[in-house]
């Protein structure tokens, strides 16, 4: 028979990311605020995730990675980018 070898088990990496701007922090608070439906943290996040898009799959010339982002958070608002569905509440069942 052969030996197993052991696996190591290994923590995950912590990565620290910057904070979010000032400026950009409160638009998602009053975007936040407007809609009933979706939490600041919720929308942070879908922001997180279109900084990356901007960088990971390109853009468009000329757009910015703030206006990727901001875009990418819009369109989550009003039902798109099937992508951000698991940021969405799950609806309560009621007993």
């Amino acid at each position: 028979m052969a030996r197993q070898r052991k696996r190591k088990v290994t923590k995950r990496k912590v990565v620290r990311r910057r904070p979010l701007s000032a400026a950009v922090q409160k638009t998602l608070k009053a975007k936040a605020k407007r809609s009933k439906r979706y939490t600041y943290g919720q929308l942070a996040r879908v922001y997180r995730r279109g900084q990356g898009a901007y960088l990971s799959s390109g853009s468009r010339p000329g757009v910015s990675m703030s206006a990727w982002a901001f875009g990418r958070v819009n369109s989550f608002m009003r039902g798109g980018h099937p992508q951000d569905n698991d940021i969405k509440r799950k609806k309560r069942r009621k007993k």
